[in-house]
């Protein structure tokens, strides 16, 4: 990892709820197990050192493992443990320091000052000359089982949080494959819908017909270059509705009567391609186009904060509840649950004589 992920990696283990949780445990086990041994209740300080000393092992100790200075989640083994033996080091020093000074020496092992406490004491009552600096042999156990385990904690931490984001990795990649075969599914189910209008148009208005299918050619065009992308800005989308919406104005003619509530400034939004288009698509199939006279399609898009909301409505036929489950709008369904989109993010209702469909999506500026 590169210094700035290493830190968000840092920054991500101190907000997970385990890493509190583990270090709470030890803690509760620590000073019970004094209190079990009938040692002097500890003070305040001295009971939270523990779970103290523990998170920050649990997030510390995987630091040196993960920074390797690329897109690589994990050091190989020569560099992190040599990463990782300074920086274990340092920071088994100070947590001793703090064990000895807050917490006093383990359970059942007595109580007074710490072991490096006790070598400066010792030094400071000899008097020969030259003063020498006596370290309990204690404090070297405790240094070298502090150091080990720390080293140990860290390369697991490490290599676990390596699997879970080689994990959510493959998952995104599944996620993002499947995406794209769905996306594709789209592309010939417009031009179907699209050809089979067109049909009528033939043999009716040859001139619309021939002009028809050069919107045909565009559309085709927008979206082979907009459906190969997970995300796109709002107004290749609109552009996409705009072009389906000229070729269904050459074969319903006046019998469409389209507004718009689409403000530019949405434009540089960014969302899944194929999202308005369907809702579009299915109004006028099982909507505008079944009436007699025609009907009317009005489409809205508005944005609150970081979502974005999209209502299509039209007139016409209530449309059977088998027409909510066609092609476009399951198709639009499962692109959504992919999304992680909540299940009420596309909703149909019927309000008075207009069908609305109504979509909500997370956007990006």
């Amino acid at each position: 990892m590169r210094a700035s992920a290493v830190l968000q990696a840092t920054w991500q283990r101190t907000r997970r709820p385990r890493t509190w949780g583990a270090a709470l445990l030890f803690g509760l086990v620590w000073n019970g197990t004094r209190l079990l041994m009938g040692l002097p209740s500890p003070g305040l300080l001295e009971a939270l050192t523990p779970s103290l000393w523990v998170a920050l092992f649990l997030v510390l100790a995987p630091l040196p493992w993960q920074w390797t200075g690329d897109e690589a989640p994990l050091a190989s083994a020569p560099r992190g443990a040599a990463q990782a033996l300074p920086w274990m080091a340092a920071l088994t020093l100070g947590v001793l320091l703090l064990l000895g000074t807050a917490g006093g020496p383990p359970p059942g092992r007595g109580q007074g000052p710490g072991p490096l406490e006790r070598g400066f004491r010792r030094n400071m009552e000899r008097s020969e000359a030259p003063r020498r600096l006596h370290i309990h042999p204690r404090f070297w156990i405790l240094g070298v089982a502090h150091l080990s385990f720390g080293l140990l904690l860290g390369w697991i931490l490490a290599d676990r949080e390596r699997a879970e984001l080689q994990e959510a990795a493959a998952r995104r990649a599944a996620d993002e494959a499947q995406a794209r075969v769905l996306q594709g599914q789209m592309n010939p189910h417009v031009l179907f819908n699209a050809i089979s209008g067109l049909t009528e148009l033939v043999r009716e208005d040859p001139v619309a017909a021939e002009a028809a299918l050069v919107n045909l050619a565009d559309l085709l065009r927008a979206l082979l270059e907009h459906g190969s992308r997970l995300r796109a800005p709002l107004r290749d989308e609109r552009r996409l509705v705009e072009l389906h919406l000229s070729l269904e104005r050459l074969r319903l003619g006046h019998r469409l009567r389209e507004s718009w509530d689409w403000p530019e400034a949405l434009d540089s939004l960014e969302i899944p391609p194929l999202m308005i288009q369907p809702l579009v698509e299915n109004a006028l199939k099982h909507g505008v186009a079944l009436a007699v006279g025609g009907g009317e399609l009005k489409v809205e898009v508005r944005c609150e904060g970081d979502q974005l909301f999209v209502s299509v409505a039209n007139t016409g036929p209530a449309p059977a509840e088998a027409e909510g489950r066609g092609l476009g709008l399951r198709n639009l369904r499962e692109r959504l649950a992919l999304l992680g989109a909540p299940a009420d993010a596309l909703n149909l209702r019927r309000d008075g004589h207009w069908t609305v469909a109504e979509l909500r999506l997370a956007v990006k500026p």
